[in-house]
């Protein structure tokens, strides 16, 4: 298991039942397209710029305004995904929800179902697949892990 996925097991043992072990972690999200939410970035900051109406570089409270649009660009367009962790334990694959914003913190178990419960089969860059009848998108670098349910 890589070291994000280590921390997140431990971030999300408090969920799992008593003794329950975590064997594979994969992050996932939910909600539109990651495709669609990087156009909605993109025009999120356009927009900014062009209501602000300054094409040169200033300052917003000691923030460069570049990286302050990109800031808000960011939290306008996680309004509409979720992040997900979908775990295989020993005894189930556990859906979790985590926040919008901040770091990678559970907050409730969505779902448990039994072992078995497939993701795949996954392929591209962001792959579309359901889980626990929501459509979730997973990136790449956990296909190997989300393979092994």
């Amino acid at each position: 298991m890589s070291r994000q996925a280590e921390r997140i097991g431990r971030r999300s043992q408090g969920l799992l039942e008593p003794g329950e072990r975590i064997g594979r972690v994969v992050l996932a999200q939910g909600g539109i397209s990651p495709w669609w939410q990087a156009v909605f970035f993109v025009a999120a900051v356009v927009a900014i710029r062009l209501v602000v109406g300054s094409a040169e570089p200033a300052e917003l409270s000691g923030v460069p305004w570049g990286i302050a649009t990109g800031l808000i660009g960011a939290v306008a367009s996680s309004a509409f995904f979720s992040r997900r962790v979908v775990l295989l334990t020993d005894r189930a694959v556990v859906v979790l929800e985590y926040g919008r914003f901040g770091p990678v913190k559970p907050r409730r178990v969505l779902a448990r179902l039994p072992l078995g419960t497939g993701i795949g089969p996954l392929s591209g860059l962001w792959a579309r697949t359901e889980v626990a009848g929501e459509r979730l998108w997973v990136h790449r670098r956990w296909h190997g892990d989300a393979a092994a349910f």
